[in-house]
């Protein structure tokens, strides 16, 4: 499966073949850079969850219940092209995208997933919070890869 990820800065066009996840915070509503993806005719979900790491009993955290519908979604349409966007295309999109990666790849080995990641998404700053719900779910330390990964960028690393 090929993977693609933005923001609304950056959103590239989409054909009826691509299947789209769009990670948004309750109550919002998608900016005019990102209408695209409101007429998009593929498939198509919409997740709301804030981008946090931590109960702070004020938001929507990211729980397996999001990643049950990535996955019921990936399942059921079996894209080739899956393309993740989000409020900045940075954190959430980029965990998500990570999580259909490995999903996809269950072959490739954590590093590998997250070199694939920043390839396709250079900077991301990938959910910490979403990746870890996705190591538990698929027996993976993609955790300790980002973190490698990281330290030689001279980037800061996502917190745990």
């Amino acid at each position: 499966m090929n993977v693609t990820v933005s923001g609304p800065g950056d959103m590239p066009t989409l054909n009826g073949d691509i299947a789209v996840i769009i990670a948004l915070d309750p109550g919002t509503h998608l900016a005019d850079a990102s209408r695209r993806l409101a007429g998009h005719n593929g498939p198509r979900l919409k997740l709301r969850l804030h981008n946090v790491w931590f109960d702070s009993g004020r938001h929507v955290l990211p729980t397996d219940e999001h990643l049950d519908a990535v996955d019921a979604s990936l399942s059921r349409y079996q894209p080739a092209h899956l393309h993740v966007s989000c409020l900045a295309g940075v954190s959430r999109s980029a965990a998500l995208a990570l999580f259909a990666l490995t999903r996809a790849h269950p072959e490739l080995g954590d590093r590998q997933v997250v070199q694939r990641l920043l390839e396709v998404r250079p900077p991301c700053f990938p959910n910490p919070l979403i990746v870890s719900l996705v190591d538990q779910r698929l027996g993976r330390n993609l955790t300790a890869a980002l973190r490698e990964l990281f330290s030689g960028t001279g980037l800061p690393c996502p917190p745990a």
